[in-house]
């Protein structure tokens, strides 16, 4: 049953980014931000949450592989993406994060039952405080990117396409650094968490992950001071962004890439 509530999930989410991709080169332009496509998005967000669900709770607990952990990570981005998307006009930003949603439902979908599962109520906390804080940071980041696209393409006098659809760069950049230090925030929390309720931060298991985590959190602590005392912009702060997120993702889910997928193991 999660296969089938899977797959329709992710035909949803290519439908509704390919309905943002022609609304984007519609000529004439729309007057506003189309609104069909956050609902065809809002049904896609349901049905991998069901599908989700049945994939990850076990009588064990979370099963926590490869898959299931991008899914669980990528939707929490895609929830963002579209509850920002109804306030603001920044649905386009639909067209990078969506197929990628997709994907990593896909690979969930495939994901086999080894027994990956957090086994207290406190490091469900901690899970789920890196989740927020990484999704945040992942939006952040495709948000950087685009905002960098959006900036060549004023500066070539390029207005077609998703530039007509995306708020001034002074309101993208401001939205930026709120996403950052809202994410900066659950990653703080979320080392704090786990040095209170991890036996062991630094064990072998865990050391690459704490490294890595310290590491993205110090890069978004550097790029938030510079920002703050010196007004960094543009490609100095999509630079320190990229590299926090990189950080992240290593500390998340290389370990997993690597066990699961290279090595073939729990």
């Amino acid at each position: 049953m999660s296969i089938a509530i899977g797959l329709v999930a992710i035909f949803l989410y290519l439908l509704t980014t390919g309905y943002l991709v022609v609304s984007a080169r519609r000529q004439p332009p729309a007057p506003a931000q189309p609104r069909g496509p956050l609902i065809t998005w809002a049904l896609a967000l349901a049905l991998h949450l069901a599908a989700l669900s049945q994939l990850m709770i076990t009588d064990l607990g979370p099963n926590l592989c490869l898959g299931n952990a991008l899914a669980a990570a990528l939707w929490l981005v895609a929830v963002l993406l579209w509850l920002a998307a109804l306030r603001h006009p920044l649905a386009i930003m639909g067209v990078i994060v969506l197929p990628l949603t997709a994907l990593a439902l896909l690979v969930a979908l495939t994901c086999d039952d080894g027994r990956r599962v957090a086994t207290t109520p406190y490091v469900g906390i901690h899970i789920m405080l890196a989740a927020l804080g990484w999704a945040f940071l992942a939006l952040a980041t495709v948000q950087a990117a685009v905002m960098t696209a959006q900036h060549k393409a004023l500066h070539e006098h390029h207005t077609k396409g998703i530039v007509r659809y995306l708020p001034p760069l002074f309101s993208m950049e401001m939205w930026l650094f709120r996403m950052i230090f809202v994410g900066w925030v659950f990653l703080t929390l979320s080392l704090a968490s786990g040095m209170i309720f991890l036996e062991d931060l630094f064990a072998q298991h865990l050391v690459h992950k704490s490294v890595l985590s310290i590491l993205a959190w110090v890069m978004f602590s550097v790029l938030l001071i510079g920002r703050w005392r010196f007004g960094w912009r543009g490609t100095r702060a999509l630079a320190w962004t990229t590299g926090g997120f990189v950080s992240l993702v290593l500390a998340y889910f290389g370990s997993k890439l690597v066990l699961e997928v290279i090595l073939q193991r729990v």
